[in-house]
């Protein structure tokens, strides 16, 4: 179904120069879902005074130099052969832009590409559907010095533009004045005529400070799973908790201490904008996205083909080639459950992706102690480093990996996330970790168990055939196991020796 091979030169840097970081990360090469090897920001605020002064000042742009310095120096002893050093707003719209590009060159030796605004824009929202293949809606990438949105859908990106209000730009503009600053987001908003069109589409978040005020909400909601990507709120209430927020002081900033002072200074005005933004969309809901216009650069060197491989399978498969005793049986194991599945699903290409998965990672915990294998293969469902999957799916995969390893579902490292998931999808996640279960005790990981028999479901019963010249791995230890399966969809259990 996917091929995890990995396409790489060697580790890939990207240097991004915006107007609020300098960041550098570097990559495990050109693939689907690529590691990431390293991962450095200063916050130098390249366009803090570039609303007032239309140049970038002395002391950000030191900081800058030094910062390259280092991260040249560290390229270099990672034996990093390919640094690509791209710059948005700040560097394209300064006065002394280009003479900070070719002082770069003299000192650093980094050719810098300045990135034109709708390309910006392109790049994020290709990065967006990296994460995301099946987003709707518009991409938003907040920057310190401008905004850039991309009409996302079908896979590809179609509408973009450019606007100068990041929130540095528009401190230096407007100070801390909110009517004003609100006055000119509708402005230019309204001037644009294909966000109209988006109405009840997703708002996809990109970028440090609307993502930071994600994280904010989520402390404040003691949310069960603190993890960005994939996270998703209604327009109201995240709306309502931009509101709250872009009336506060930065002193007054909850959780403060966990951020540091030059990404409080930008939250109330960051969140004024996505307030703003989700009205004039009228968006269904924020989806933060932890991709952007760096992993819109790696998209882009993709082939087609590449690029329409599912981001979450691809990890899953990738992580049970590098960890599971049995990665080859996954495809058998998921056509051997199927007989378990015949009610009716509301969308069965999602539920038939996620089974994949966990047919995939069913023996991922298989080094742990055998006292915390469960323990270790739902962290590894719920915190793994997946793109392409919401919590709620997360949730899944965990509930049904903590049932395939024989823990109870109230375990403590499963109870804090089973709100997240309707009591019909828990029964039906737990039903396929019994059927694993079930699966890895019948055959003890040799195919051919799987291969010659199979599930049968019928009103009143849940029977496994097991052919007769087989029937000496069919015992009352695997009837045990095939009881366990019927009770959870409500059936009696039994076992046939089928005439050969």
């Amino acid at each position: 179904m996917i091929n995890p091979s990995v396409r790489t030169d060697g580790y890939l840097g990207i240097i991004d120069i915006g107007s609020n970081s300098v960041r550098l990360v570097v990559y495990s090469g050109v693939k689907r879902v690529p590691d990431v090897i390293f991962n450095e920001k200063l916050l130098a605020g390249l366009g803090a005074k570039l609303g007032q002064t239309g140049k970038m000042d002395r002391s950000s742009m030191e900081a800058t130099l030094s910062t390259l310095k280092r991260f040249k120096a560290l390229c270099e002893q990672m034996q990093v052969k390919t640094v690509q050093v791209v710059a948005t707003a700040a560097m394209r719209d300064a006065k002394n832009g280009p003479k900070f590009v070719a002082r770069i060159k003299d000192e650093c030796g980094f050719d810098v590409s300045v990135i034109e605004g709708v390309e910006e824009a392109r790049l994020s929202g290709l990065g967006v559907l990296s994460g995301e293949p099946t987003a709707r809606g518009v991409a938003g990438d907040l920057g310190g010095g401008s905004l850039e949105l991309a009409r996302i859908k079908d896979g590809a990106v179609f509408d973009t533009v450019s606007l100068p209000i990041g929130p540095l730009r528009l401190v230096s503009q407007f100070g801390r004045d909110r009517s004003k600053i609100k006055k000119h987001l509708r402005e230019t908003f309204d001037a644009i005529p294909w966000l109209a069109e988006c109405e009840g589409e997703n708002l996809y978040l990109v970028g440090g400070a609307w993502r930071n005020i994600v994280k904010l909400m989520m402390r404040e909601k003691s949310n069960p799973l603190p993890i960005l990507h994939g996270y998703y709120s209604s327009r109201s209430e995240i709306s309502a908790y931009c509101h709250r927020l872009g009336k506060l002081e930065v002193a007054d900033i909850p959780f403060k201490g966990s951020l540091s002072s030059k990404r409080r200074e930008v939250l109330p005005t960051a969140a004024i904008i996505m307030e703003e933004l989700l009205s004039a969309i009228r968006a269904k809901r924020a989806v933060t996205s932890s991709y952007g216009l760096r992993e819109g650069l790696l998209f882009d060197r993709l082939d087609e083909e590449t690029r329409k491989i599912d981001p979450y399978l691809y990890t899953c498969q990738t992580l049970a080639a590098e960890r599971c005793r049995f990665a080859e049986h996954a495809g058998v194991l998921f056509d051997w459950t199927r007989p378990l599945f015949q009610r009716k699903s509301s969308d069965p290409a999602s539920r038939d992706r996620l089974q994949f998965a966990i047919c995939l990672l069913a023996d991922i915990a298989w080094r742990g102690h055998p006292d915390f294998r469960a323990e270790k293969a739902v962290e590894a469902a719920l915190h793994g480093s997946f793109v392409g999957i919401s919590h709620r799916e997360r949730a899944y995969v965990g509930v049904a990996l903590n049932q395939a390893y024989g823990a109870p579902i109230d375990a403590p490292h499963l109870a804090p996330v089973l709100p997240l998931l309707k009591i019909d999808k828990i029964m039906e996640a737990r039903m396929m970790g019994a059927a694993l279960r079930l699966a890895q005790r019948l055959s003890g990981g040799a195919v051919i168990a799987l291969e010659v028999s199979k599930l049968r479901l019928s009103k009143s019963s849940l029977c496994l055939e097991v052919p007769a010249s087989y029937q000496e791995i069919a015992n009352d230890v695997v009837l045990r196991r095939v009881r366990q399966v019927a009770q959870l969809i409500g059936r009696k259990a039994k076992i046939e020796i089928i005439p050969e």
